[in-house]
C-alpha cells in the first residue's frame, strides 16, 4: 500500500471514532425523573449551578426557567432523579488538590519505569547514567504526544540512544524494544490477574483478556525457549507470514536475544509490575475523584491495562481518538453496572469516562513539556559538539597543510 493510502485511511479512522465519541457524550447538563423501576419518564435540559455532587444541587431549567433544588443521598444520586452533568461541568467543578496529587503519583510512575529502562541499559554495559536515562525517557514522552500510537516516543528515544552510545548502536536500540516488550508482558499481566475480580459482572470480557494473555505469554515464551520453538518449528514457521511480518518478528527475536541472559531480572520486574503499575492505576482513581466519576478502584485495574495496549496502535498521536473511545465505553460499562443498571445511566458514565481520558492526557501533556526542554538542551549540545568537531577538523587540516609546506 502506498503512504499516502495509509496515512488517508488513519485520518478517516480518527475522525470517525471522534464522531461517535461527539455523538456519545452528553455536552447539556439534564435531570432525569426515574421511576419505581429505574426507568426514565422526563428529561429536562438546563443548567446545573455551583457543584452538582454536593448534598443538594440548584439546577436551573431551560424549559421552564425555573430553578429547582435537588437533594441527594450519600451516594450522589437522588432517590428519584438522575443527575446528568454535561462534560463541561465536570471540569468547572475539578477538584485541584486530586488533580495535582494525581499528577504528582504519575510523575512517580514515570521515573519508575524510566529506571527499568535504565536497568536494561545497565545490564548491557553501555555506560548510560540514571539521570541520562531519564532525561532520554522524557524526550520520548515529549514525542508521543506528536507520533501516531502512544508509543510512538519510543522512536525518538531510540534515536537519541542510538546516537549517545555509538559504539554499539544496536544494543541500544535494542534495550528499547525490549523494555516495550516487557511493559507489554506487565500490563497482560496485571489486567488478567484483577480481570478475576470482575469475572462475576463481565465474564466475556475477563476471558478474553484470559486469553489475550495466554497467547501474549506464548509469543514471549518462543523468544526465550530454545525447546519450545523447536517443538513448533519456529523459524520454519516464520517463512510462511509475509515478508514484512516475518521482519518484525526476526528483529525482535534478535533483540530479545541480548537479554537471555538476564531472564531472572526480566522477569521480577513483570512479577513487581502490580505494585508498579498500582501506581498510575490509583492516580486514576484520584481523578475520578477529583472529577465525580464514582468508580470502584478495582475497576480501574483492568481499565487501564486495556486501554494502555490498545491505544499503542499506531493511527492518531498520543492514540487520541482511540483511548477516548476505551475510557468512555468501559467506564460506561463498568459506570452503569455500580449503579444496578438505572436506564440511561451508561450515557452519563461514557461521559465521564471521555472526561477521565481528556483530563489524564492533559496531565501527560503537561508533564511532557519537561521533555520539550531536554529535547532543546540535547539539540543545543549536538550542534555545539558538532561544530567543534567541524573547528578541530579545520584545524588539523590547517596544521596538516602547514607541515607539508
Amino acid at each position: 500500500m502506498k503512504p499516502g493510502f495509509i496515512l488517508t485511511l488513519k485520518l478517516f479512522v480518527v475522525a470517525v471514532l471522534f464522531a461517535v465519541i461527539f455523538n456519545a457524550t452528553e455536552w447539556h447538563d439534564s435531570i432525569s425523573r426515574l421511576d419505581v423501576n429505574g426507568e426514565v419518564t422526563t428529561r429536562v435540559e438546563g443548567q446545573i449551578i455551583g457543584h452538582w455532587n454536593g448534598p443538594t444541587v440548584q439546577f436551573l431549567s431551560d424549559e421552564s426557567g425555573q430553578r429547582l433544588t435537588i437533594k441527594q443521598n450519600s451516594d450522589g444520586q437522588s432517590t428519584t432523579t438522575l443527575i446528568s452533568p454535561g462534560f463541561i461541568t465536570y471540569f468547572k467543578n475539578l477538584d485541584l488538590y486530586l488533580f495535582a496529587l494525581s499528577s504528582f503519583m504519575f510523575v512517580i510512575f514515570a521515573l519508575v519505569i524510566n529506571t527499568r529502562w535504565w536497568w536494561l541499559l545497565r545490564a548491557n554495559e553501555l555506560g548510560v547514567g540514571f539521570w541520562e536515562a531519564q532525561r532520554y525517557s522524557w524526550i520520548g514522552f515529549f514525542f508521543n504526544n506528536i507520533i501516531p500510537g502512544a508509543t510512538g516516543g519510543d522512536v525518538i528515544k531510540a534515536i537519541y540512544i542510538a546516537r549517545r552510545c555509538q559504539g554499539e548502536p544496536v544494543r541500544a536500540l535494542v534495550s528499547v524494544a525490549v523494555d516495550r516488550v516487557i511493559g507489554l508482558l506487565s500490563l497482560v499481566f496485571v489486567g488478567s490477574l484483577a480481570s478475576t475480580l470482575t469475572v462475576t459482572r463481565f465474564p466475556q470480557l475477563s476471558y478474553s483478556i484470559w486469553m489475550a494473555a495466554i497467547g501474549i505469554a506464548g509469543c514471549a515464551a518462543l523468544l526465550v525457549s530454545p525447546t519450545l520453538r523447536s517443538i513448533v518449528r519456529f523459524e520454519r514457521g516464520i517463512g510462511y507470514l509475509p515478508k514484512k511480518i516475518a521482519k518484525v518478528i526476526r528483529d525482535l527475536d534478535q533483540a530479545v536475544l541480548y537479554y537471555r541472559t538476564q531472564l531472572k531480572g526480566i522477569g521480577l520486574w513483570i512479577l513487581f509490575s502490580p505494585v508498579i503499575y498500582s501506581v498510575v492505576f490509583v492516580s486514576f482513581f484520584i481523578m475520578d475523584r477529583a472529577l465525580g466519576v464514582g468508580l470502584q478502584l478495582t475497576d480501574y485495574f483492568v481499565i487501564c491495562p486495556i486501554v494502555f495496549v490498545l491505544q499503542g496502535i499506531p493511527i492518531a498521536p498520543a492514540g487520541w481518538g482511540i483511548g477516548e473511545a476505551l475510557f468512555g465505553g468501559l467506564i460506561g460499562k463498568f459506570g452503569a453496572a455500580n449503579l444496578g443498571g438505572i436506564i440511561g445511566a451508561e450515557a452519563m458514565m461514557r461521559t465521564r469516562g471521555v472526561a477521565v481520558s481528556i483530563l489524564y492526557r492533559s496531565q501527560v501533556a503537561l508533564w511532557s513539556l519537561l521533555g520539550g526542554l531536554f529535547t532543546l538542551i540535547e539539540r543545543r549540545r549536538h550542534q555545539e559538539n558538532v561544530t567543534t568537531h567541524q573547528e578541530s577538523a579545520i584545524d588539523a587540516y590547517k596544521h596538516d597543510e602547514h607541515d607539508i609546506r
